[in-house]
């Protein structure tokens, strides 16, 4: 007997079989295309750290005391412009003030010696000068006396060798020749005086002007010392100066006081304490601290990367993008430092010291290479870890 069902029947078995061919060929399809997402997609690989920073490109200058002391007064006001060579903070300086004042006192006083030893050198040379030309007139007196005694006793020899002749002949009297001899005596003895005259006007301005000169060397050499006490009074003085200077705590260069001390009259500070921070206007960058793990081969200049800083909600302000241009190369404090420049977001009012976290994007590979990087990453530490616990429990031999 014919089976009235069975052409449905077929016709389910046949729509059952399509359902389940479906039914397998698209999970085949989904594995087949995850299987290509995961070995032919690229994902990126970040290295993060939540030690970043913004920072001026300048290096800050810090503001330390130079020496211990109390404040007398403190200009240091959060955020205030300040220029180079601006005073910050004054220190008690009184008992400097008063060595710096008697100091001075002394220098004064030194100094008004020497000008009045330089006048008297001046009244000495002035005073040499007048008895040089006196001396230098009666020495052409006297010599002028000589000269004419010397004529005078020439013309009296000669008169009294003529007349001594006409003696002898009987020409004249003896009494004549006799005269001439005497007045030839006698201009000789005036020109033995002409002589000793000339010989006593050059000796008495020789005279004088020795002792003149004597007491200018004697002034000079005094001058010379009270200079010498001078030059060290001055020496003195400068510092005097510095150390009076120390106690004016001055700005070392332009910029914005971003870190102040809490300071007023009264307080007391130790040298080397950090009393300000000044930070300079200039291009601004971030700077990270990374493990080593994460920096170190891996963070290379040039690589990009996205900062969110603390303050500004990257889903409200959006992200701040960022290049590396320098990695360090040593270790300190148990990190790797970073150095990136900033690529402006003009809804963020950037500046120094903002606080935030870093991501940097330091490789792209497929899936699979993720997944298998993680899992020896994983049997490594797993491994490291038995052995240190096996390590651990072995007894100790020695």
């Amino acid at each position: 007997m014919p089976d009235p069902f069975r052409s449905t029947n077929q016709q389910i078995a046949r729509d059952r079989t399509r359902r389940q061919a479906l039914l397998l060929l698209i999970p085949s399809v989904l594995m087949v295309l995850w299987g290509a997402w995961m070995y032919l997609a690229r994902i990126s690989v970040y290295a993060s750290t939540d030690q970043a920073r913004v920072e001026v490109a300048q290096t800050a200058f810090i503001v330390q005391a130079p020496i211990s002391g109390r404040v007398v007064k403190s200009n240091l006001a959060l955020g205030d412009e300040v220029k180079r060579g601006s005073v910050l903070v004054e220190l008690e300086a009184e008992p400097q003030q008063l060595r710096v004042d008697q100091e001075n006192a002394h220098r004064e006083a030194l100094e008004m010696q020497v000008s009045n030893l330089r006048q008297q050198i001046a009244t000495e040379q002035a005073t040499l000068l007048s008895e040089r030309g006196a001396g230098d007139a009666t020495t052409q007196e006297a010599l002028a006396g000589l000269s004419k005694a010397e004529y005078a006793v020439e013309l009296s020899h000669k008169e009294a060798d003529q007349k001594t002749m006409l003696a002898q002949s009987g020409l004249t009297a003896k009494m004549d020749a006799e005269r001439a001899q005497v007045e030839f005596k006698e201009r000789s003895s005036e020109l033995l005086a002409a002589r000793q005259a000339v010989a006593k006007a050059r000796r008495q301005q020789a005279m004088q002007g020795g002792e003149r000169n004597l007491r200018i060397q004697a002034v000079n050499k005094q001058i010379a010392e009270i200079e010498g006490e001078l030059a060290a009074s001055n020496s003195t003085m400068e510092q005097l100066q510095h150390e009076l200077g120390a106690h004016q705590i001055i700005a070392s260069g332009d910029g914005r006081l971003g870190e102040v001390a809490p300071l007023r009259a009264g307080s007391f500070v130790r040298e080397g304490d950090r009393l300000a921070a000044i930070i300079p206007d200039g291009l601004l960058r971030v700077v990270a601290s990374f493990p080593p793990s994460e920096a170190i081969g891996r963070v290379r200049k040039g690589q990009k990367a996205w900062l969110r800083l603390d303050s500004f909600p990257a889903a409200e302000y959006g992200p701040i993008v960022a290049n590396v241009v320098n990695v360090g190369n040593e270790v300190r404090d148990g990190k790797v430092q970073v150095e990136l420049a900033l690529q402006p977001n003009p809804r963020i009012p950037l500046q120094h010291g903002l606080p935030g976290e870093l991501e940097v994007e330091v490789d792209r590979i497929s899936p699979v290479s993720y997944l298998l990087r993680k899992a020896g990453g994983y049997l490594a530490g797993a491994a490291q870890a038995a052995t240190s616990e096996v390590a651990s429990r072995e007894p100790d031999h020695r």
